[in-house]
């Protein structure tokens, strides 16, 4: 586990998170609580936490990509328009979905550098300061 990796936990520890005693299913390793997500602080994979049971953002995105795929197979051979048309509102849906999963993943990614900045500078300042 790296020092960032520390860092990043204890400031979400400070922020009101808490440890959890599930290990990360990817790698296993230590997960925060915090905002109704789980963080990975080995490896910094992102799951929604949902009483009791967890999701992983990446494996969620996984799955709609693969929905996606299958979608596009059936509609290259689809010949009914009322089906075309119900299978592009799914596709609409699920790169949707995509986006959002996306997005969400991007925004806690940038909070974390901007937090991890923000300590870094703090900690300079108090080493500038003595």
């Amino acid at each position: 586990m790296s020092k960032e990796g520390i860092r990043s936990a204890a400031e979400i520890l400070r922020k009101g998170g808490a440890l959890v005693k599930d290990a990360c299913i990817k790698c296993k390793g230590v997960q925060v609580r915090y905002q109704g997500r789980l963080i990975c602080i080995n490896c910094g994979n992102e799951s929604i936490a949902e009483e009791g049971r967890y999701v992983s953002l990446s494996s969620l995105r996984d799955i709609i990509v693969s929905k996606i795929n299958e979608l596009g197979d059936s509609l290259k051979g689809e010949d009914d328009i009322s089906r075309q048309a119900d299978i592009a509102r799914l596709l609409i849906y699920y790169i949707d979905i995509l986006s959002k999963i996306d997005e969400s993943s991007k925004v806690e990614r940038e909070e974390m550098r901007k937090r991890s900045k923000e300590r870094r500078e703090s900690e300079d300042d108090n080493e500038s300061a003595k």
